[in-house]
């Protein structure tokens, strides 16, 4: 007799009437009767495509995901386990027809499984946007609107720029007589420069963002990173309302900035709220929990 290839029950070499099982490598000590009272006895049949458990003997091999007939043994542990592209060695399966999905296997229809496997899945199969990609869309829309902020701003900043260059004179002609420069006009231009050029910028940021999320779902960024924003709850574009409500930390922070003493705690305000997304389970932002929208990737 031939000795197997693959791992299986076979006809025992020693023995006609018993079927002994095959490790890959070596006959093991595992024997079971070729007849059982619940399934017929193998035959010699020559039909190499069928597989599974009860073939005739010298077949290659046997399908390790196939259910067995009531009755059979199951197979020692400690064998050869099936190769690459076939299902785990036994232990580990949920069932015995049934392979345990991968976590990074694509959303079924309806994404419940694959949301209990995979944290970065919504229970409709929305695949929740990776922190680098929200954070490269955000840095591409930091510079358009800085850019059109800036081109709004020109007076405000001709007069900032002026200021600096008289303050620069100025402190040049007090180094060379000994004297301590006067910083009272600088400052006095740099907080009337920088109130209008706050406003002019957050007012940008804030039209940018919600004209964008209304009408096409995403900004520019965003689109560019292929994310789309989404209600939390459900699949769909985002109102108007909830646009503005995006916004609401913007805003904040912004102002905060402008008070005395209270742009520290806009700062940190502006810090947190980006971060928050690391460690959330649905990967949120805190201006989205405001708005309760998440950011997902856009679906082909």
């Amino acid at each position: 007799m031939t000795t197997p290839t693959a791992p299986g029950w076979y006809e025992d070499p020693e023995d006609p009437d018993q079927l002994r099982y095959f490790d890959g490598i070596v006959w093991s000590s595992h024997r079971t009767p070729r007849r059982t009272p619940s399934a017929p006895a193998p035959t010699e049949a020559t039909d190499t495509t069928s597989t599974g458990w009860g073939q005739p003997p010298g077949a290659v091999g046997q399908d390790w995901g196939q259910q067995p007939p009531p009755g059979a043994p199951h197979p020692p542990s400690g064998g050869q386990q099936p190769g690459w592209g076939q299902q785990p060695g036994w232990g580990q399966q949920p069932g015995w027809d049934q392979q345990r999905p991968s976590p990074w296997a694509a959303p079924p229809v309806g994404g419940q499984a694959a949301w209990g496997t995979r944290r970065d899945v919504l229970p409709d199969g929305a695949v929740l946007a990776e922190w680098w990609r929200r954070l490269i869309a955000k840095i591409i829309d930091w510079i358009v609107v800085g850019l059109i902020a800036a081109l709004l701003s020109v007076p405000f900043l001709t007069d900032l720029v002026a200021a600096a260059q008289s303050y620069f004179e100025a402190a040049v002609d007090a180094a060379q007589s000994g004297a301590t420069p006067d910083t009272t006009a600088f400052e006095s231009a740099i907080v009337q420069a920088s109130v209008p050029i706050t406003l002019i910028s957050l007012a940008v940021a804030v039209v940018y963002d919600v004209v964008f999320l209304v009408w096409r779902g995403a900004t520019p960024g965003k689109m560019l990173l292929g994310t789309v924003v989404r209600p939390a709850e459900h699949a769909g574009g985002i109102s108007l309302v909830v646009a503005l409500r995006r916004q609401v930390l913007l805003v904040v922070t912004n102002l905060l900035g402008l008070v005395p003493y209270l742009g520290v705690l806009g700062t940190m305000l502006s810090i947190i709220d980006p971060a928050w997304l690391l460690w959330d389970r649905r990967r949120q932002a805190l201006h989205d929990k405001v708005a309760d929208t998440v950011v997902v990737l856009r679906r082909p």
